[in-house]
């Protein structure tokens, strides 16, 4: 059996297909799985991994209608079953479905904007379940292909001896015994800026913990907050700004610390990929979908009414209360020393 996998957009989401992969290879050892990409970054993030056949990048962002056609009419016919795991509720992923024309089309139904999404065009669905985390909801497209297995795997990223290697020299620049990673970002894509806990707050957080040693991660993007945190910090030389790093890198120096915190991004996925407790800061969105998963974790969050708001479409992130984005500003930073404290204490007294 041919089997496809349509884009998915975040590193965070394509890291979370990776449990019903494993599942998928394992149970189906005849399937031949081709892993379609639309960045770069999520490329790398698959890269090495034994559950996929084939990994193809097409940057259908940077691509016209017309060059994206042309990519996908060759694909028509070849496959015997494609997947759009969750979430996938854009019309371009659909329609791609569509056009490569599996015979079997596996995906979700959305409880909003389902229809003008087209998600109609796939012919094999469930209905997304809200109290369902990302990685059940994929595990659930497998009982299409017969597949069913209730223990599910954790995430999973393939790093490379020196890959391993290169991370433990980016992270050893500290004395200190416990390490901690920070990611203060986020994607700037459909208004994700504002999932951002204040930088002013992570400041007066890392000056709480004078004990530890701070990794701050970011993209190009997240430069100027890195920055800013750094000139906060009233002993700088336990903080270290790893900017701009390859994805890969990126993970195999989280890999080697002892705790990450972070918004709901990318590399809070990539930290739990890499067995690393999380301490995970939420507003908007729901912890229900995209906590850490098979890490210990906790979340920090505020219980507000209007809170969490976000659901998958394509319209962009935006707040309709009169304290906008409160559920994340007004986030205590002792709520966060305490879940980083807490988290700490249960990892270490489990180390033999």
């Amino acid at each position: 059996m041919n089997i496809i996998i349509l884009p998915l957009y975040g590193i965070g989401d394509v890291l979370m297909t990776t449990p019903a992969l494993k599942v998928l290879k394992s149970q189906c050892k005849d399937c031949r799985i081709t892993y379609l990409n639309m960045f770069r970054s999520t490329y790398e993030v698959l890269r090495n991994n034994p559950n996929i056949d084939s990994l193809v990048h097409f940057p259908f962002l940077e691509k016209s209608a017309m060059e994206t056609l042309r990519f996908s009419l060759p694909l028509r016919g070849k496959f015997d079953c494609s997947i759009n795991f969750y979430p996938s509720n854009r019309r371009q992923y659909n329609m791609l479905a569509f056009i490569i024309d599996a015979k079997t089309r596996i995906g979700h139904r959305y409880l909003h904007v389902d229809k003008q999404e087209l998600n109609f065009l796939k012919n094999k669905t469930i209905i997304e379940d809200p109290k369902l985390h990302n990685v059940e909801e994929n595990m659930r497209l497998l009982e299409f292909l017969g597949i069913r297995q209730d223990i599910i795997p954790p995430m999973e990223i393939f790093l490379s001896p020196e890959e391993n290697s290169r991370g433990l020299e980016l992270v050893s620049r500290s004395s200190t015994a416990i390490k901690i990673g920070v990611h203060a970002g986020t994607s700037t894509f459909k208004g994700h800026a504002h999932k951002r806990w204040p930088k002013e707050n992570f400041v007066e957080l890392i000056n709480r913990l004078p004990q530890y040693s701070f990794y701050l991660f970011g993209d190009k993007d997240e430069e100027e907050t890195n920055a800013f945190i750094l000139n906060g910090i009233a002993d700088r030389e336990r903080v270290i700004i790893i900017n701009g790093a390859p994805i890969r890198e990126v993970a195999a120096a989280i890999k080697h610390i002892d705790l990450f915190i972070a918004n709901d991004a990318g590399p809070m996925h990539l930290a739990a990929a890499t067995g690393r407790p999380v301490v995970a800061l939420f507003g908007p969105t729901n912890p229900y979908f995209v906590r850490p998963w098979g890490v210990s974790y906790r979340v920090v969050r505020m219980d507000l009414d209007c809170s969490p708001c976000f659901y998958y479409s394509p319209r962009p992130l935006r707040c309709t209360s009169k304290n906008e984005f409160g559920c994340l500003r007004d986030l205590p930073v002792s709520s966060v020393q305490n879940a980083v404290e807490d988290l700490l204490f249960e990892t270490r007294k489990r180390e033999p």
